[in-house]
């Protein structure tokens, strides 16, 4: 066996398997977004608050600033079981290879989340290419959109108050009209958090409920775009 494996011709099988590899490679462009979802998040956190959990959001706010400084990301925003970082240039980690991207951030963040919280944690991870700055911008708002569908959702099933069919206006209505206030609740339960860099002096990551300021930092990156690096 070990004659066997001696005689193989390693630098021909490289140069073959990397074509392979480079046959089935995707890339992706400045600018993009990676989306990262908790996977059977419900299974995994079984003993946690719902439909959201002060630790499990402050975890995954310390993994999304780990994926911010290690791919030099221009900010991410969390919120429910999901991390959205976002990449508008100049730095495109990894020439773009989305297998990279994917793989290596998916295994951040469910490294960070994992040790902070005592469970076995899994996310995925996809790209999702943008048109600019404006998209940037269109694509927070539509992720905290979803979230906060979600998280009116969940309250009124609790609640044993589904209402299928309605805007999100009148199940908001609803909601309050059992006692339940999104004002009155701390807004990161159903805004989520923004973690972005904080210009002017001393540039350093910054975190902030709701998906406002990043929104507003996407506005300065468009404008100095050496900012997002």
């Amino acid at each position: 066996m070990i004659e066997e494996l001696i005689r193989l011709d390693v630098a021909q099988l490289e140069r073959a398997y990397r074509q392979r590899e480079r046959a089935v490679e995707a890339r992706v462009k400045l600018p993009f977004a990676l989306r990262l979802d908790g996977v059977g998040f419900g299974r995994a956190l079984k003993g946690f608050a719902e439909p959201r959990d002060e630790r499990v959001h402050r975890a995954l706010v310390q993994g999304a600033m780990e994926l911010v400084k290690r791919l030099s990301a221009s900010g991410a925003y969390v919120v429910s079981d999901e991390v959205n970082a976002l990449f508008l240039g100049p730095s495109l980690p990894y020439a773009g290879r989305v297998e990279k991207l994917a793989s290596i951030s998916a295994s951040l963040l469910s490294a960070v989340a994992s040790t902070l919280l005592n469970r076995q944690l899994v996310f995925d991870s996809r790209a999702i290419p943008l048109e600019d700055a404006e998209d940037a911008k269109r694509y927070i708002a539509y992720r905290a959109r979803v979230g906060l569908n979600n998280f009116v959702g969940s309250m009124l099933h609790r609640l044993g108050a589904e209402v299928a069919g309605v805007h999100l206006a009148e199940r908001i209505a609803k909601l309050e009209s059992l006692g339940v206030r999104l004002a009155e609740r701390p807004a990161w339960e159903w805004s989520g958090s923004s973690v972005f860099w904080r210009l002017g002096g001393r540039r350093e990551l910054a975190v902030e409920d709701g998906p406002w300021r990043l929104i507003e930092a996407i506005e300065a990156y468009a404008r100095a775009p050496e900012l997002a690096q």
